[in-house]
């Protein structure tokens, strides 16, 4: 299968596509063809080398990076229902492996897709969703006052939106 590999710290430049085995799902995970895959800042940070939760070299094979991937079920390691199999669903695959065809995610990581999302939109709400919330609740968004934030879409221009104030929590 193919996957991007970050082969040295840096530009892009450093990312290549090479070939790599489908994974195989141990006890509690799950192997997931991907559809769409999430990505983010961090993922940019991790490409630069900055993160530092990685240690300060490089894996001797390379990192896929990519934390968040959409797509099907394709096989299921020891203590996961085989009801997964062939679901569509939305993954958190930790700090590295999302950027791949197939990937391994723990099954308390998968959250099933409704049939009328799409794959790419999942991955869009993924991780900013709650990054959105808990920046709305640390900012103290409570019912009664209105808050201002910018929605900023891959493909096309931001603009302000005003939250009413009923949807707020408090």
């Amino acid at each position: 299968m193919r996957a991007v590999s970050i082969r040295t710290f840096g530009s892009p430049a450093g990312m290549k596509i090479v070939e790599v085995p489908v994974p195989s799902p141990r006890a509690g995970e799950v192997v997931i063809q991907t559809e769409a895959i999430g990505v983010g800042g961090v993922d940019a940070v991790i490409r630069r080398g900055t993160l530092g939760a990685l240690g300060p070299s490089m894996p001797q094979d390379g990192l896929v990076p990519g934390s968040e991937v959409a797509g099907t079920i394709t096989a299921v390691g020891e203590g996961v229902e085989a009801s997964w199999l062939d679901r569509r669903v939305w993954a958190f695959t930790g700090v590295s492996g999302g950027y791949a065809e197939h990937v391994v995610a723990r099954i308390e990581n998968v959250t099933p897709l409704p049939t009328d999302l799409a794959a790419v939109d999942a991955v869009t709400l993924g991780s900013a969703a709650p990054v959105a919330h808990f920046a709305l609740r640390q900012a103290y968004f409570t019912r009664g006052r209105p808050c201002w934030y910018v929605v900023r879409p891959a493909a096309s221009a931001s603009r302000p939106w005003r939250s009413p104030p009923e949807l707020a929590h408090g």
